[in-house]
């Protein structure tokens, strides 16, 4: 069996869950479909087995009930016999549980190792903390508290430690003496990205909202800020060149921080591949089901987006770990977030990586959809990427040699697909990595929150430090990240909570800009831009057990994804023109406008659909954080919220505007960012 067909063989073996009805039931009931025979796996008791068949020149079957492997154990081929269990099958035997304290979602690069190699720093936003550890003795020196998420860390010449706190809008610091003391400097509203220039001895803090900070570390005053725009993500100091990157665009911007300008765009390459897709018929009797379908062969182009981390590689130059969404039509069909039998993941998004200045050396990572981290080995040879999803599979770290220009050429454009040259056997949850030698590579395990060496050069666990924090374990947080068996995760595609930016072209309904989760959605049911998912439960039945072929989950683990989404708060930046803002919120609350009429209560929204000019009837989003969801409208035609007021904004019928000056059309955008 092929890899892909493979990957096609395990999304259709977990659809089998679905047939776990009975006649008349609306729904699949809430049993613990897992791997193995009547053992354990995901969540709690196998409750059936499933028999998978290669495909035939007519299509591929899959029968349900009869004996063989579980939901998410390897298939077997026609005279054949089980492997180990499939990758991405990560098993938890956990307890229902709500953390009282909300987790936030995973964003990776919060493992850093100090210029001599002798210090470990890892912050650990799920509990407020910063953690030194000693390398040799592989000890925790320190714990330091850190309110307010703390994120990517750097160190100055003078060995002082600067960490962001992404949701304080400040830099925390320190020295690496026993005891030191600890300041907090504010810097912008929500700090993501840290770097140090040595030669210029200047630190700089990229911010979502757009600021781009020069801090003096000695002084810890800002010496200029220069805003490029919403979603910046990490940024890099060499030798007075300045790199910044937008998150869920994957651009990668080269700054004059002296002009207070971007030089050049760069965006790692567009992918075409080709690819099967396999399209499933169910037919169902009792508890008894058959999926039948036949294949159809595409092109796809995977765009590239979501760019979770960046580093700088010396003599490499930029390496952005990001993502790569297909443009093709999506079926909505059980399975049909699998996309098709790709060279790398089955997924209708995958892992990626682009190195150098300009983003022209690419490569595919293999088998999941969800890579938060990467890192580098201090002589070039390995990289290291982190899959949260994988929890505590063989396949949650792999280490694979570093892309290079020569394959790149030889297989005529970026390299289709990179096979890890090892797997690294983590428990737990992988959330961040760093090399701390050429051979020792550091993973940061979020729960329970640990810190697990491992040896290179034989993929052999040297020693796991157990940091011995409070628990922060949360069952809908576990079930947001797990990567399912389409190879996706919830957070592939809502980044951090949020959305990528990405429109989709759904089979029967066309284009849909992927809808941001933040700030509160239960109470704006029914749920989708057109709203046909009537409720939640109905949400996690037909598209996280159905279209991402994820496991059957209960009513209550559904309920505890739902508590745990419901609880990430939208993105806020800071009001610069209080006057601006004023009079755009007069002209928003004008009956002669009329947004109120949709956009209304403490959410800005209404739970009905609206025509808005668009020919059907649209859910109301809402308005909290929306200058951090570009593009706008459900199809993504406007680029900005200036143009949300142009052509394809819906004229009159999307709030009565055309009669307005641009300065009123500013002071309304003002507005609308200040939400």
């Amino acid at each position: 069996m092929t890899h892909g067909k493979l990957w096609s063989a395990l999304a259709a073996a977990a659809l089998v869950g679905l047939c776990a009805c009975e006649p008349g039931e609306e729904s699949p009931r809430p049993v613990d479909f897992v791997p193995g025979s009547g053992g354990t796996g995901v969540f709690g008791p196998v409750a059936g087995s499933v028999s998978i068949v290669e495909p035939t020149p007519a299509g591929r079957g899959v029968s349900c009930g009869g004996g063989g492997t579980g939901a998410f154990a390897p298939p077997t081929a026609r005279g054949g016999s089980a492997g180990a269990r499939a990758p991405l099958s990560p098993e938890f035997n956990r307890p229902l549980i709500a953390s009282p304290i909300i987790p936030p979602p995973i964003s990776g690069g919060t493992l850093f190792t100090s210029a001599d190699g002798q210090t470990l720093i890892a912050a650990d936003p799920d509990r407020d903390a910063v953690y030194v550890i000693d390398v040799a003795t592989r000890a925790l020196r320190r714990r330091i508290d850190a309110s307010g998420e703390p994120g990517r860390i750097v160190q100055d010449k003078t060995g002082k430690v600067h960490v962001a706190l992404r949701t304080a809008g400040e830099v925390l610091s320190f020295a690496l003496t026993p005891d030191a003391p600890t300041t907090r400097t504010g810097v912008c509203d929500l700090p993501r990205g840290l770097a140090y220039d040595a030669t210029a001895d200047r630190l700089y803090v990229a911010c979502a909202e757009g600021a781009l900070v020069q801090v003096d570390p000695a002084t810890r005053k800002a010496i200029k800020k220069i805003d490029l725009g919403r979603d910046l993500r990490d940024v890099i100091a060499r030798d007075q060149k300045l790199f910044v990157t937008r998150f869920r665009s994957a651009e990668l911007l080269s700054i004059d921080m002296n002009a207070g300008r971007v030089m050049a765009t760069s965006k790692p390459p567009t992918v075409m591949q080709n690819e099967e897709v396999f399209v499933a018929d169910t037919t169902s009797t009792g508890n008894d089901c058959v999926f039948s379908g036949h294949t159809e062969v595409r092109d796809n182009a995977f765009l590239s987006e979501v760019a979770w981390r960046a580093i700088d590689v010396p003599g490499q130059g930029v390496a952005m770990l990001h993502q790569r969404a297909g443009s093709a039509e999506v079926r909505v069909s059980p399975g049909g977030y699998g996309g098709g039998a790709q060279a790398c993941a089955p997924g209708v998004v995958h892992g990626a990586i682009t190195m150098k200045d300009d983003a022209s050396l690419s490569v595919d990572i293999s088998n999941a959809g969800l890579f938060v981290d990467i890192a580098a080995d201090p002589t070039g040879v390995f990289l290291a990427v982190v899959n949260p999803g994988g929890y505590g599979t063989s396949e949650s770290v792999m280490v694979i040699d570093m892309p290079t220009a020569a394959v790149q050429a030889a297989q005529g454009g970026p390299v289709a697909c990179s096979s890890p040259r090892m797997n690294l056997p983590i428990e737990g949850q992988a959330t961040a990595v760093s090399f701390v030698s050429p051979w020792l590579v550091a993973v940061q395990q979020r729960e329970p929150a640990a810190i697990s060496f491992f040896d290179v050069r034989t993929g052999a666990l040297a020693q796991k430090l157990d940091l011995q924090q409070p628990s922060r374990y949360d069952t809908g947080h576990t079930l947001f990240h797990l990567t399912t068996g389409s190879g996706l995760a919830c957070a592939s595609c809502h980044a951090e909570g949020g959305d990528d930016a990405h429109v989709w072209t759904f089979q029967g309904i066309g284009p849909r800009r992927t809808q941001s989760l933040r700030g509160g959605f239960l109470g704006s049911e029914p749920f989708h831009w057109n709203g046909d998912m009537r409720d939640f439960n109905q949400l996690v039945t037909e598209v996280f057990n159905g279209r991402m072929a994820a496991p059957i989950v209960s009513s209550e683990q559904g309920a505890a994804l739902a508590n745990w989404i419901d609880r990430q708060p939208a993105l806020q930046a800071s009001v610069h023109d209080t006057e601006a803002v004023a009079r755009g919120k007069a002209l928003f609350e004008t009956s002669e406008l009329g947004c109120t009429t949709c956009h209304t209560g403490p959410q800005l929204r209404r739970n009905e659909g609206a025509d808005v000019g668009t020919g059907a009837l649209l859910q109301v989003p809402s308005l909290r954080g929306i200058s951090f969801r570009a593009p706008f409208m459900h199809d993504g035609c406007a680029p900005s919220l200036v143009d949300r007021f142009g052509t394809c904004g819906g004229g009159d019928k999307h709030g009565h505007t055309s009669q307005l000056e641009p300065a009123q059309i500013a002071d309304l955008v003002a507005y609308l960012e200040s939400l």
